[in-house]
């Protein structure tokens, strides 16, 4: 009896075994079906930004982020590409900056602000000036110089605002444009910044935090924001238009 419990249960952790690689395969099968059906979707509509972050997000959780790269380049680099496209990619490229070093992550950084520029450049956007101001202020001030580049690139993008645009996507702009402006020791400037945000966007909690704090407190918060390890959410969930 003894012999046979123990071959029943050495069969049992077999089949354990078994049905585990059998669920990660299958696992790793419905991934690729799903990555392959956003790219097919991506091939015919490559200015989709709905269906760019989804894929996008997924690529993230999958952490296959030289995949999403690489793709949207491709599809970037088309003639007549448009100006969404630009903006996905440079997505892309954002995304893989927490897992890099520091080096890697200058030239992501650099990567994603050309693409956004070249979406600038096919039609302005309050979108493609948000990321592009934001990225700028993840350089280091004090070697880099470009959060005046930031600032005036976020400043740009509330002159772009209209009545369509998602109160969610200003709230983001003033957010970043007074930790821009707070950057550059400019407090007065940059709790302005935020309190016109949070009158587009009364319950963000990131502007209501940043206005009920002084001294420390907010240095640490925004250095935070602003941390190039910091994952982001790039999804561009409520950022769109809704149509």
């Amino acid at each position: 009896m003894v012999r046979v419990a123990a071959v029943l249960l050495a069969c049992a952790y077999v089949s354990a075994a078994a049905l585990a690689g059998q669920s990660r395969a299958g696992l790793r099968l419905g991934l690729e079906q799903r990555l392959q059906a956003f790219e097919a979707t991506l091939q015919t509509d490559p200015e989709n930004l709905t269906v760019g972050g989804a894929y996008r997000t997924l690529t993230v959780e999958a952490a296959l982020f030289d995949r999403a790269i690489d793709f949207l380049r491709t599809l970037a680099k088309r003639k007549g590409s448009g100006p969404n496209v630009q903006i996905s990619l440079a997505l892309a490229y954002a995304d893989k900056v927490p897992t890099s070093g520091d080096i890697r992550r200058l030239y992501l950084g650099r990567d994603a602000m050309n693409a956004l520029t070249q979406s600038i450049e096919k039609r302005p956007s309050v979108l493609a000036y948000y990321y592009r101001g934001q990225i700028n202020l993840y350089y280091n001030r004090l070697i880099f110089h470009r959060t005046d580049k930031g600032v005036a690139d976020l400043t740009q993008a509330l002159s772009l605002v209209t009545p369509s645009t998602p109160a969610a996507l200003v709230a983001k702009v003033y957010t970043a444009l007074g930790d821009g402006y707070f950057r550059l020791e400019d407090v007065a400037h940059a709790r302005r910044a935020w309190s016109d945000g949070l009158g587009r966007w009364p319950d963000d909690e990131g502007l209501k935090t940043r206005l009920q704090q002084e001294g420390q407190p907010l240095l640490e918060t925004v250095t935070r924001a602003l941390s190039a390890g910091r994952r982001s959410d790039t999804s561009l969930t409520g950022l769109l238009p809704v149509n």
